[in-house]
């Protein structure tokens, strides 16, 4: 590793924490999911479609067309497929929870950097919730704070994503709290 600006000390301790985190049953029964998902067509071609479908229906309200309630419907009606879809439902969850893990892990990073020491564990979930808050939309609005790129996927208790990920139309607030998620 000679390109890192790791020191060889920091390079051993990320190592440890790599595997550590890869031998865990949590990361481990998530990429099984995830290998599923991928080994299987029919799965993989509904996620597809889904995606598809609504980056068509955000490029047309982003070029001032609303989509039609028949193409809210449809989409509405793929998203329900790709829910019902157990492959699918644990890839999702399975991607959600790995990058729940990988933003914990980050935060912890951060926060040790900006303060020189490392931070409690009350101190880490406070920021996490912070992060929360300040996004407006949940699902997939990766921390943009709008609803523009909302995949409708927010799955958390008590939060219900209304917008489907397909702009924000009249009755179609988002109402998630946010998260990466």
């Amino acid at each position: 590793m000679s390109n890192t600006s790791l020191t060889p000390e920091l390079v051993e301790l990320v190592t440890k924490l790599a595997s550590a985190f890869a031998e865990t049953q949590k990361v481990v029964a998530a990429k099984a999911k995830i290998g599923l998902f991928y080994q299987n067509a029919e799965a993989t071609d509904l996620f597809r479609k889904v995606n598809e479908y609504g980056e068509e229906l955000r490029n047309k309200h982003m070029a001032g067309m609303p989509p039609s309630e028949e193409e809210i419907a449809k989409f509405d009606s793929l998203r329900q497929d790709v829910v019902e879809n157990p492959l699918c439902s644990g890839f999702l969850e399975s991607r959600q929870m790995l990058d729940d893990m990988l933003n914990t892990v980050n935060q912890y990073l951060c926060m040790a950097i900006e303060r020189g020491v490392a931070p409690t564990d009350e101190e880490v979930a406070e920021a996490l919730n912070q992060q929360i808050s300040a996004c407006s939309c949940g699902g997939g609005c990766k921390g943009e704070g709008n609803c523009e790129n909302c995949d409708g996927s927010c799955k958390e208790e008590g939060h219900e994503c209304k917008c489907g990920g397909h702009g924000h139309g009249e009755g179609h607030e988002c109402k998630c709290g946010g998260h990466h998620h």
